[in-house]
């Protein structure tokens, strides 16, 4: 079984590697694959930190949770990040796929590409974000955590503003980021 964790992850946080573990000590997949995305279709803006910046954070992510690994294969491909692809590309490794997604992105669903023949090749695990739980379809897995609102947007901009993160970023996550000044003002507009 291969589980599979795309997105942003601009950066990744304390949210991520908590969704990450939680769902790793209730599956034990053979694989689990953080696959940071080239560009989502049905988000707006493109992440602040390059491709190799997110590929870094991760890989000191994984380091952090001592499972996973880290695949650059939609940062390979270019262009829009396709979920169908992504899935199509995996199960030509193993037989069972599951899809970490969250409860804004299940929502969203009926907007994917090939929606319908990536439920027949996938598991959604649909994990509670910014709710308390999850009310899903019966074809995809609930997933609890506890509540943790932390969002990318708002860690961007505490950072080029100078103010704390300790909490909701990994230390060796955090200080990557301030030694590279990802997200520092100049930059963030630059790139937004």
């Amino acid at each position: 079984m291969i589980v599979l964790y795309g997105g942003t992850f601009d950066p990744l946080h304390i949210g991520h590697m908590i969704v990450a573990n939680e769902v790793y000590e209730a599956y034990s997949p053979d694989r689990f694959i953080f696959m940071p995305a080239a560009h989502s279709p049905l988000k707006t803006r493109h992440a602040v930190a390059t491709d190799e910046e997110r590929l870094q954070m991760l890989y000191l992510g994984v380091k952090t949770l001592g499972f996973g690994e880290v695949s650059a294969y939609e940062l390979d491909k270019k262009g829009d990040s396709y979920t169908y692809d992504t899935v199509k590309h995996l199960l030509s490794q193993d037989d069972e796929v599951y899809v970490i997604i969250g409860t804004d992105q299940y929502h969203q669903l009926d907007n994917w590409y090939r929606i319908d023949e990536l439920r027949e090749m996938c598991r959604f695990v649909v994990v509670n974000r910014e709710v308390e739980y999850n009310q899903g379809d019966s074809d995809v897995i609930n997933f609890h955590i506890p509540r943790i609102d932390v969002s990318s947007t708002t860690i961007r901009m505490r950072l080029a503003e100078g103010q704390t993160v300790k909490f909701w970023l990994d230390s060796d996550i955090e200080a990557f980021v301030r030694k590279e000044r990802i997200y520092e003002k100049e930059k963030s507009e630059q790139n937004s």
